[in-house]
Order: C-alpha cells, then structure tokens, then sequence
C-alpha cells in the first residue's frame, strides 16, 4: 500500500489538474467558444443599462423630453430581455457541455478501473472508489459548469463596470480599488485554508460510504457475531469525523464570504459618502451618481459569484487530486506491442526459475514444474504458503519478479492479454454474481451463447433442475451478489458460466471449502464434467478432491516440497500425510465420497 499512500501525500497543481481537463475541454472547444461569446455578450448587454438610467435623469427628464423618455426606457427594457434570453443560454450550454464533459472522464474513469492492477482494488476501499466516480466528479462538473458561466461574465463586467466608474468619477474609482488587495488576499487565505480540508472530507465521505457498503453486503455476518452496535459506532465516528471537516470548511468559507459582504459594504458606504457629497457640490450629476451606485450594486453580483467560484475551485482541486490519484494507478500488467493471438491451447504449462513476491515480501522461491496438457493437478498447503499466488501468475493477473511462465512451451507476456484469459475459466471459493438474471449470469463470459447452450451449461453444473423450479426460470433476477441463493447454487452457478467459455485451462479455487459434504459431492461431479480433457488446477483443503487429481503438489513457505501422485505422496513422511491424516479424521463423510468413488 506504500506506492498509494506517497500517492495520496501529493497535491496536484491548478495547472496539473485543469492539464486533466484539456483533452476534454479541447473536444468541446467549438461549444465553449459559444458559450463565451454569449457570456461575453451577456455582460456587455448589462453593462448599458446604467447608462440609460444616466441618461434618463441627466438629459430626458430635465429637457421635459417625453420621446427620449419612452426611447430610453424601452431600450431598458429590451436590455432586460436580452440580458435574461443571453444568462438562459449560458447556463443551459455551459450544463450541458460541462455534463458531456464529465460523462466523458467518467467513462475513462471506468475504462481505468478495468485496467488497473488488482493490487489496487487490495489496497483500496469500495468507498473511497465509488467516491471518486460519483462525488469527485459532481466537483469537477461544477467547476467546468461554473467556470464557463461565471468566469468570463464576471471578469468582463468586473472590468467594464469599473472602467464605467472610473470614467465617470476617478476619485471615487480609485477609493474603490484601494479595496481590492483585502479582496485579493481573502481569497489567497481562503483557499489556502479549505484545499486540505475539502480533500480531507472528500476521502472521510469515502470512508463513511464505505462502511456502509461493508455493513449492507455483510449483514448476515454482522447480525451473526451481534455486532450491530460495534458498527453503529464505527459509522458513528466516521460520520462525525466528516460531519466536523464540514463544519470546519464552513466556518472559513462563512468567515470568507462574511468579510468579502463587509468589503462591497465598504465601498457602498464610501461611494455614498463621497459621491452624495459630490452631487451636493455639483461635482457629479444626480444621473451619473445613481449610474455610478447601480454600476456599484451590479458588482456585487459578480464579487460574490467569483468568490462562490473561489470555493467550487478549491473543492474541484481537492477533487482532482483523488482522480488523478486514480487514474495514474497502477495499471494491470502491460501487453507487449508485438503480443501474438494465442491458438487453442493444448494446456501445458510450464514455470521455469519463477519468484514472486508483494511489496518486496517473497511468497514464491525458484518455482520449477511442467503440468503436461489435460493433467489434473491438486496443490494443498497451509496458509500463506504462495498457492494462489502460484494461479494468479498464469492469467497474469501479476507477473513474476524473476523467471518465466510458458503456456504451450510460450512465453505468456508474448500473448494478446484478453485472448489468452479467455481461454483460461476460473472457480473461485468466494463466486460473485451480478445483480441480474441467472441466464445473464451464466452468459457473462459469452454473452453471445444461445439460450439452449446457457441450458446445456447449467446441466453439466448440476444446476438446470434447481433453475427449472424457478417460477421464471432462467429469467429469474438474482439480488445483490447473489445471496437469495445457497453457497452451493452459487458455485454451481459458477461453473456453469465458466463451462460456457469453453476454456482450455481450469483453476478452481477452494471452490468447495465453504459447502456442507453433500453440496460438494455434487460441485465436485460437475467439476470432473467440466475438467475432462482440460489441463486442471485445484487449490482444495478437502481430501475428497484427491480423487480427482492426477497428480499433487504440496505448498510450505513459498516453495513445491512435495510433488507427486497420492499413492506415493502418503507413504512419504512429510506434510501432505499429515495433511490428509488430519483432514481424514475431520471429513468422514467425505472420505467415504472418496472411499466409493476412489479408483
């Protein structure tokens, strides 16, 4: 978890993070010069209105001019439904260019988590990812959705009005520009203090969403240990860890905005000071005044919109650390750019020098053996012993630190990724199902199989007749992760969407530890079905398994101590006797299983 952890100590520049966006924003370019232009257009529109109002006063009323009168107050109004038909645009565009943007990064988002490493998926949480998706990306929306409306708006009506104020009253201008290093150095101080504290809650979200998600897919084994009120605590403390960052975050941003109110009321109360003063001398007309204070009120729209923007800036960066956190993740081991199309594999399998190791900790040492093709191998070991991590090289789900796999006397970096795992089916102990149907759990690894090969599958699986009962059958929806079904059913399941991929290789995983001795019996009648002519790997602590082996290998500490047939193995003094006198005593009905079946 190192490599993530120096991830997350890292903070992202505003130029590194908006580098994220370019490619996205460049796609849209054409759209978001449109919506500057009407942004553009919108403040330059606004801007007249003041001085129609000055106009009014200082030249149509006193000239009793009843013509300009209605001239001037129509072109006011005109500029009201120009203004209001221009801001309708902008805020409609710049939605919908900033959700086509983020539904963009949202889909290379996923796009990447398929293809990071699993170690990645290890060392992070479901909270923290589903975070990142949903909530990270509502931050960088508003900040695209807002920054395209209120940036260039604000910015251009910022400087117009006050070259209109300028214009018309330098001094009071200038008493006004005295105003903007506070203004400045609130901002400067605002998102210095609430950067950290907005990525803080971010990942305390994360953390909160998390448990959640542990505690609604785990209920069974919470309410089995009765730890409901350990985890309510849990939850407690988190959700009031994020409840105080929030707090926290509020307090500076209500302090900010606070004190940014007390600056426009500043400058309001000097210009009527200073400018009343100044009509009552007639040094400034009664119309330019009330021009001047309109200029003056319509600024403080765009003041405190650019300093909402401060705020949506300083999340969105909080935010885009955490996805380019992601995305810069580790990605899944790298095909060569010459990789070839596997051909059927017969299913040799040969490991020649191969160690391995996590995070500099060995689990594999100096791995030599050859699976000739259609041998049925069972590896036992205790735990930790580098079994599974023995499997996990031959899909590549890692490569190894030194020596080489060989499917079929090639090496398996030389192969196309996807093709070659397509012809390897995996079992696995802990068999996830999707929220869907059963023929859409079946047909996951072929979704283009026919409905009578889904049906063919479930029949070798042991499994059509439980389905058959089913009041809708292969059309029966399956709750989340399966659990309105047995361990068993699952497993059969399993098998089933495995066998409709037809693979070359089998690697069944402790597919039978967590069933009762009957429900094995029948996952293991499905397993000899499906494993007969293909090369066979069975990582089992059940002896009834060994009637299936052709051939085992024992496990200890990372290396192959023992390799060999039953027969010979249990005449030898070493861990696989003691493994399977132990496991006989334990498992009497599995023994007779393999007493009845044994050759």
């Amino acid at each position: 978890m190192a490599w993530l952890e120096q991830k997350r100590k890292r903070k992202h520049s505003f130029k590194e993070i908006m580098s994220l966006l370019l490619p996205y924003l460049s796609r849209k370019k054409l759209g978001l010069i449109f919506v500057s232009v009407i942004s553009f257009l919108s403040a330059i529109v606004g801007l007249v209105t003041p001085q129609l109002i000055k106009y009014i006063i200082d030249i149509a009323i006193p000239s009793n001019n009843v013509k300009l009168v209605y001239l001037l107050g129509g072109a006011v109004l005109l500029t009201a439904i120009v203004t209001g038909l221009l801001v309708y645009a902008t805020r409609f565009y710049s939605a919908l260019y900033a959700q086509q943007i983020v539904m963009e990064l949202r889909n290379d988002i996923y796009e990447t988590l398929q293809m990071l490493h699993l170690d990645y998926y290890n060392e992070e949480n479901t909270g923290q990812i589903m975070t990142r998706v949903t909530t990270d990306l509502n931050a960088i929306q508003s900040l695209v959705s807002f920054t395209l409306r209120l940036l260039m708006n604000g910015v251009i009506f910022f400087i117009g009005a006050y070259a209109a104020m300028i214009s018309m009253n330098a001094k009071l201008g200038g008493i006004l520009l005295g105003l903007f290093p506070g203004f400045l150095w609130l901002v400067y101080w605002f998102s210095k203090k609430v950067r950290p504290i907005f990525y803080q809650s971010r990942t305390k979200f994360g953390e909160v969403t998390s448990i959640l998600q542990e505690n609604v897919t785990g209920a069974h084994v919470v309410r089995g240990f009765a730890q409901e009120e350990s985890e309510i605590e849990k939850f407690d403390k988190a959700n009031a860890e994020y409840r105080d960052l929030i707090v926290k975050a509020r307090i500076y941003r209500s302090f900010y905005f606070s004190f940014m109110l007390f600056l426009i009321g500043l400058g309001a109360s000097i210009v009527l000071l200073v400018g009343g003063l100044a009509v009552m001398r007639g040094e400034m007309g009664r119309g330019e005044f009330i021009a001047f204070i309109s200029y003056l009120a319509m600024l403080s729209g765009p003041t405190r919109q650019l300093t909402w923007l401060v705020g949506i800036i300083q999340r969105a960066l909080a935010s885009g650390d955490r996805i380019i956190e992601l995305l810069s993740g580790k990605k899944e081991v790298q095909e060569d750019p010459n990789a070839i199309d596997p051909p059927v594999f017969k299913g040799k399998i040969e490991y020649e020098n191969v160690s391995f190791g996590y995070d500099e900790v060995v689990v594999l040492k100096n791995i030599n053996v050859v699976i000739p093709p259609g041998q049925k191998v069972l590896i036992l070991g205790g735990t930790g012993s580098g079994k599974t991590s023995f499997v996990n090289l031959i899909p590549r789900f890692y490569d190894p630190v030194t020596g080489v796999v060989k499917i079929d006397d090639i090496d398996i970096k030389r192969y196309k990724l996807k093709k070659m795992r397509k012809q390897i089916g995996f079992v696995l102990q802990e068999t996830f199902l999707f929220n869907a149907t059963i023929k859409e759990n079946i047909a996951f690894g072929n979704p283009e199989a026919t409905e009578e090969e889904i049906i063919a599958a479930a029949k070798t699986a042991k499994i059509h007749d439980f389905i058959s009962e089913l009041p809708d059958g292969y059309q029966t929806r399956i709750g989340d992760r399966g659990i309105t079904l047995s361990g068993g059913q699952k497993q059969r399941l399993s098998i089933a969407r495995t066998l409709l991929t037809n693979p070359s290789i089998l690697i069944f995983d402790d597919s039978t530890a967590s069933v009762d001795a009957e429900t094995e019996y029948h996952i293991q009648e499905a397993l000899d079905i499906l494993s007969r002519g293909r090369t066979t790997i069975i990582i089992s602590q059940r002896i009834s398994s060994v009637k299936y082996a052709d051939r085992i290998l024992v496990f200890d500490q990372g290396e192959i101590i023992q390799d060999g047939t039953h027969e010979e193995l249990i005449k030898q003094e070493g861990i696989y006797k003691e493994i399977y006198e132990t496991l006989a005593e334990s498992y009497v009905i599995p023994s007779k299983l393999l007493a009845e079946g044994g050759d």
